[in-house]
């Protein structure tokens, strides 16, 4: 089964989305671009602003590191030079966390991809400018070297690396962060199924996917987005 997204939760934010993957549930708002201070503006493009909120408690270092990689990553799919001297704000809101403890490396790790999708999710329903579209996955390692797509929490506790990998439509990497023991061989072999993994989310049929694995679960991507079009153009034509 493949994520679960509910687009536009959010009645007072340009764009939102509630994503749900195995691991983890975060809700995505997203508005822009609005006016920014003048001391924050930025001549020739868009600023990216990312909030991130824990589960409980205050943010802290930890979010602090996220929220930059988050930045990085969305920085390179928006056009930001449409709106120069304008801000766009990214919320996120984790309100779903495994119930067993990670360690923090891993857990920073493995939020990641739930992060970034929602993020992505909530920018395409705002209708900000996208350069592409992107699809972001978790894979890990087990001790016999197989790597495991999406996986348990379990599976992870007893993995000798994670890692969170996202790749655009072109097939170019816009995310790496990998933690735990692995060779350059291994990542290699990571870096290939997460990278046909993300091809096949937005593929038409999902032919870039393992050729056993259900169309409707490996382009999952695809499809809401399709379904996203249709209803806006309803509504068009409605008004």
């Amino acid at each position: 089964m493949g994520p679960q997204i509910i687009q536009h939760p959010l009645t007072r934010a340009d764009g939102s989305t509630a994503f749900s993957s195995e691991l983890y549930t975060v809700l995505a708002g997203v508005n822009g671009p609005v006016e920014v201070q003048r001391r924050d503006e930025l001549p020739e493009e868009a600023a990216i602003e990312v909030n991130l909120r824990p589960a409980s408690g205050v943010g802290g270092p930890r979010e602090r590191w996220l929220e930059n990689v988050l930045q990085s990553a969305l920085k390179s799919i928006l056009l930001v030079h449409m709106h120069p001297r304008t801000l766009i704000q990214v919320t996120l809101q984790i309100t779903k966390e495994p119930a067993v403890k990670f360690q923090r490396t891993t857990s920073d790790i493995a939020m990641l991809p739930t992060l970034l999708n929602a993020a992505f999710s909530a920018l395409v329903d705002g209708a900000l400018p996208l350069a592409s579209t992107i699809s972001t996955f978790l894979a890990v390692v087990a001790e016999d070297g197989t790597v495991v797509l999406s996986p348990q929490e379990e599976q992870i506790i007893g993995s000798k690396s994670i890692h969170a990998m996202a790749f655009d439509h072109h097939g170019a990497q816009i995310l790496d962060e990998s933690s735990g023991e692995f060779t350059t061989g291994i990542w290699g072999t990571v870096f290939e199924t997460t990278k046909q993994a993300c091809a096949a989310a937005i593929s038409r049929t999902g032919d870039e996917a393992m050729s056993n694995a259900d169309v409707e679960e490996v382009t999952w991507l695809r499809q809401k987005l399709e379904q996203e079009a249709r209803l806006a153009d309803a509504w068009r034509e409605s008004t």
